[in-house]
């Protein structure tokens, strides 16, 4: 009997370095390759934000599709279902008697909860035969064997420890650890997968299965996706472009030069396509691996030396790193007011000021200049991103929670990860070891002070007034915050 297997898509949206893919080539002689679009991504979630903005949508479209294309050039077939995993997932399981599952380890409690939830009803979708799941070190530099030596926190086995864990307290403790176990040899970062394997064949779905499965099946993305045709191409058109060949092509021609030796002094920049190195918004869909990125980093400096610059490089690729089994670790906590140490910031919500700050119509010209960049394209540099942040939480003395949920309708590289395991650092009630000391400036979060900051990053107001109009302003308004009181009442 021929063995069917199904790889459910998520963060992982590439052919190339894909241990499912891999894997399952070793195990199935047929597999169902699906993709969930998820209702609830379109809809108010967390802290009444749309899980997933046009920009965010726009790029998830674009990589489908050229995974698509790519999988149809080897024989094989995306199945891209709207509807819930848990409903739709259970029902090929069963129609098509499938023996293997198979998933990238997605780090964060709701893609979690998902894997725990097909896990424990195992016995009710096997139909009789033996179903075996596999998640699988896909989405990470450091495999799941690793890291627990790392760590001394047994990850493969993490559920069946009732007691909350804690992860590394810093991320220059991890650091640490990780670099001087390179450099005793202790482990190595694992290598992209170079092996030459054919996919298994799809399976065709038959007519009396189809009709089960006709009220979810996807036949036309951008309209799944609820893109409309004015938008397609144009919605973050000259900024990033989804898929996994133009992950690589990217990856490339930044490379193919020196700017990974000028890295480190120009990353700070507020735009500029070159001062950066922009694979973020790939990762975060999956169409590049880190593992990819830190191999081409490695044959750079090979051939061209190592510098500090490029160096930084794999330091941003740490900090990337050690959220990821941050968020693992925590899980709920991630998402929690007062964060992993329950240290409830002062902080409220105030929906006018949350407006202003959304709107980009706050007295801070370069936060409006950002926000707008930000609302207008899906992306902002990470300098801009800490300096918004910082004013929602500090100047405006908002609750961080719903700038992260923000940050997670707009941004086209949103990591649920990074977003809000950064969010909880600046805010004070994350992985910041300063902030946990009561004596330290850095005690109620990270505090940015906004006039140094455009002095520094934008003293000319070139960025403010790019986005802003020629004639705005760059000091700092003089007007109120607030417009109406708590009652609701106009301010006058």
């Amino acid at each position: 009997m021929q063995k069917t297997g199904l790889y459910w898509l998520g963060n992982d949206l590439r052919r190339h370095d894909n241990h499912c893919l891999a894997q399952a080539s070793k195990t199935v002689e047929h597999l169902l390759v699906v993709y969930c679009i998820e209702p609830q991504w379109f809809t108010a979630g967390r802290y009444q934000q749309v899980r997933m903005g046009q920009h965010r949508r726009q790029f998830l479209a674009q990589s489908l599709k050229q995974l698509k294309q790519q999988l149809e050039s080897e024989g094989q077939q995306l199945l891209i279902f709207a509807g819930d995993p848990l409903t739709v997932l259970p029902k090929l399981i069963k129609q098509y008697k499938v023996e293997h599952v198979f998933r990238s380890l997605h780090p964060a409690f709701d893609e979690q909860q998902q894997w725990q939830w097909l896990l424990d009803n195992s016995d009710q979708l096997s139909s009789g035969q033996t179903l075996q799941w596999h998640e699988l070190d896909n989405l990470s530099l450091i495999n799941q064997h690793d890291i627990s030596k790392l760590t001394n926190i047994d990850i493969a086995h993490r559920q069946a420890n009732l007691a909350p864990q804690e992860f590394i307290p810093s991320f220059s403790k991890f650091r640490r650890f990780v670099e001087t176990a390179i450099k005793k040899q202790h482990f190595i970062i694992d290598e992209p997968l170079t092996d030459q394997y054919t996919l298994p064949k799809p399976v065709a779905l038959s007519p009396s299965n189809y009709t089960q499965l006709a009220e979810h099946w996807v036949s036309d993305i951008d309209d799944a996706l609820e893109l409309h045709a004015t938008d397609n191409g144009q919605t973050n058109k000259g900024i990033f472009y989804g898929g996994e060949q133009s992950a690589l092509e990217h990856l490339n021609h930044y490379f193919s030069d020196q700017r990974a030796h000028q890295y480190k002094s120009v990353r700070n920049a507020l735009s500029g396509w070159e001062n950066s190195t922009k694979f973020s918004a790939w990762l975060a869909d999956g169409c590049l691996s880190a593992r990819q990125v830190i191999a081409a980093l490695h044959q750079f400096e090979r051939q061209h030396e190592r510098s500090d610059s490029s160096y930084w490089i794999f330091f941003e690729l740490l900090w990337r790193e050690y959220f990821y089994w941050y968020a693992l670790i925590y899980q709920q906590r991630l998402f929690r007011f007062s964060g992993i140490d329950n240290r409830r910031p002062l902080s409220s919500f105030y929906p006018d000021r949350f407006k202003c700050w959304t709107d980009a119509n706050t007295p801070y010209p370069l936060v409006n200049a950002c926000m707008t960049q930000l609302n207008k394209t899906g992306y902002m540099s990470n300098r801009g991103r800490q300096i918004v942040a910082s004013c929602f939480v500090n100047e405006l003395q908002l609750d961080w929670r719903y700038g992260a949920a923000y940050f997670e309708t707009q941004l086209i590289d949103y990591d649920p990860a990074a977003n809000w395991g950064n969010w909880q650092y600046l805010a004070g009630v994350g992985a910041d070891p300063r902030s946990k000391d009561p004596k330290s400036i850095h005690a109620d979060g990270r505090h940015f002070d906004l006039t140094k900051q455009q002095q520094r990053f934008d003293p000319k107001g070139e960025f403010i007034q790019h986005w802003l109009g020629s004639d705005a302003s760059i000091h700092t308004s003089e007007s109120i915050i607030d417009h109406i009181d708590a009652n609701g009442w106009p301010i006058k």
